[in-house]
């Protein structure tokens, strides 16, 4: 919306962004943070397809896992995954979340996101030409310590706020609310003050 309609659109803040670069300019301008965050991307894919069609549920916890420390991903292949997941999240929430795409058979659609992203070339998505496009709308961008996409400050190329956050991860909406919440409280009080 901030691209094909900014004159409707304020400003809009994003806490998980994609992106990638090209040719020299992706080797140079990276802070200590970023090499850091970039490195547990390292086989992230890797062994995905299998959890998907062996258990859901386990998938799920998995997923809890890993995406919010990527040192988890290691304990894996023997099981005890399982304890971090249950030190962030109460089993009352990971019933609950699961519940929600089970009773609702809403899983596929939330795996959508995943085939047209992950995996898709961008020159060839239907989107690109928007995708490709400038922004000219105050952009706050909120890049957790443990998320699972990490965009260097100098790759993102819609950004005005760039905040780096010492904890948190893919579900920082879960587990920092208040950080989240705060970091976006101060993106619209800058974006009212213009």
């Amino acid at each position: 919306m901030a691209q094909m309609k900014p004159q409707c659109v304020k400003g809009f803040h994003l806490n998980m962004v994609t992106g990638k670069q090209r040719g020299l300019a992706a080797l140079v301008g990276f802070t200590r943070e970023d090499v850091r965050r970039l490195y547990g991307l390292v086989g992230f894919m890797e062994g995905n397809v299998l959890y998907i069609i062996l258990s859901g549920w386990l998938y799920r916890l998995e997923k809890f896992s890993t995406w919010t420390d990527f040192n988890n991903r290691d304990l894996a292949a023997d099981w005890s995954f399982l304890f971090p997941v249950f030190m962030k999240f109460t089993l009352d929430y990971l019933l609950t979340n699961t519940m929600i795409y089970w009773t609702t058979g809403s899983i596929v659609s939330a795996m959508r996101i995943y085939k047209e992203n992950l995996k898709t070339n961008i020159e060839n998505r239907l989107d690109n030409e928007c995708l490709c496009c400038n922004t000219y709308v105050p952009t706050g961008l909120a890049t957790f310590l443990n998320e699972i996409m990490h965009v260097p400050q100098p790759w993102a190329r819609f950004r005005n706020i760039y905040s780096y956050f010492p904890r948190g991860s893919h579900f920082a909406a879960i587990e920092e609310a208040r950080l989240l919440a705060d970091d976006l409280l101060q993106f619209v009080r800058k974006v009212e003050k213009l």
